[in-house]
């Protein structure tokens, strides 16, 4: 198993490493900063984003780096892409009608639908293993939550009420368990929480005093890889589904960000 993350001083490629942290290798060394990747559930793919002519775009390349091609080629800002599961559609988030919402589009005919419509922002898709539902974080209801909707965009119903916010969700390969990002006051340090799939059982992994961010589970279900955070730079991390044995896997000048496991 594999890891594929975004890093980078001023100019941010993507790279990826083995779990214990050697081969790190740049996989394609663009003249623009690429960030967010997402692997594509059989490997094949890289989905990301880039910045070109001043919005960022979706963008997807071979897993080696070669075929890129722009999927979303709008002029809003379009982000955080996010695999269904059998690979025919991306998640993703767009600016294009004044606020964030989720979007999902067909990978091969490029239509693209508004999944949320809400006036507020709706950001960090994260499809369920079986394609069915997609969980999202939104501010709709006054703080940032995660919320969980169908694949259609269908019942949109609230996991979480913190007075702080909750973002960045991920589903564990079972579809039991969900992680994300959370700092419950909103002013503490940002820790990695996973709950039960309706919102129970809640519990701090790492509680640690750096920032803890962008969660994403190993595809076994026994690893949660993320980003930390010590306010100047941040690297890869690794922990145990169930806190245990955090383990540093990258250790960079600049800031590693935005795991995503390579099956």
């Amino acid at each position: 198993q594999r890891i594929v993350f975004a890093s980078g001083v001023s100019r941010r490629n993507i790279y990826i490493v083995d779990a214990d942290g050697e081969n790190q290798t740049r996989i394609r060394n663009s003249p623009e900063s690429d960030y967010h990747p997402a692997v594509s559930p059989d490997g094949k793919r890289i989905a990301f984003i880039s910045r070109r002519d001043d919005a960022t775009e979706v963008f997807a390349m071979d897993a080696d780096g070669r075929n890129v091609k722009n999927h979303t080629n709008h002029p809003w800002n379009d982000s955080w892409p996010s695999w269904s599961p059998d690979g025919s559609r991306i998640a993703f988030v767009s600016e294009r009608d004044g606020n964030r919402e989720i979007y999902v589009m067909d990978v091969d005919r490029g239509k693209q639908t508004n999944l949320t419509n809400h006036r507020l922002n709706d950001t960090y898709p994260s499809w369920s293993p079986d394609g069915r539902r997609i969980a999202f974080s939104s501010s709709r209801e006054g703080d940032m939550d995660i919320y969980v909707m169908d694949a259609d965009g269908g019942n949109q119903v609230r996991l979480t009420n913190t007075p702080g916010y909750d973002q960045a969700p991920d589903w564990s390969p079972d579809g039991i368990q969900i992680a994300f990002q959370s700092s419950p006051d909103g002013d503490g340090p940002v820790d990695i929480h996973v709950m039960d799939a309706d919102g129970s059982n809640r519990a701090n992994l790492t509680n640690h005093p750096t920032n803890d961010r962008a969660p994403a589970w190993s595809p076994d279900g026994a690893r949660i890889a993320y980003e930390s955070w010590t306010g100047i730079t941040s690297d890869i991390y690794l922990i145990d589904a169930n806190g245990d044995n955090r383990t540093r896997v990258t250790s960079t000048p600049g800031a590693d960000m935005r795991p995503s496991w390579s099956p």
